[in-house]
């Protein structure tokens, strides 16, 4: 099992600026579900997004995403399900990470931002780690 808690470095730009970034995950039920959560604190921006990734082989991956922010926007939730070839938070919790970063992007522009996010890939070797 992969290390319960741990942070995925991100490299945030609105608006073409750098923007302070911090990327969390945990681990909970036995590896089969995987919580991520990143905090832009940026001025005008104040953004939070939590990703929730629950799966089993058998089944579809459940995903739900809670975005708070920006500024003045109502929170939001989302929910749906995802053919777990195609996001398996077990066996690949590469692209859920993926996945997470995508929906922030997606969530800024939809709100009029100028989004870019990079993942290093060193930054998948504490969340990949087998213990």
């Amino acid at each position: 099992m992969a290390n319960l808690d741990g942070e995925i470095p991100l490299e945030v730009l609105i608006d073409r600026r750098q923007c302070k970034a911090e990327c969390r995950y945990r681990w909970a039920a036995g590896g089969r579900v995987l919580t991520m959560f990143t905090v832009l604190p940026a001025r005008g921006v104040a953004v939070e997004l939590i990703s929730t990734y629950v799966g089993h082989e058998q089944t579809p991956t459940v995903v739900t995403h809670l975005m708070l922010g920006p500024v003045g926007a109502p929170a939001q939730i989302r929910a749906e399900e995802r053919p777990h070839e195609q996001l398996d938070p077990v066996e690949d919790p590469r692209a859920c990470a993926y996945d997470h970063a995508n929906e922030l992007v997606e969530s800024l522009r939809a709100a009029g931002f100028e989004v870019g996010v990079r993942i290093d890939e060193r930054s998948f070797e504490q969340l990949e780690r087998v213990e």
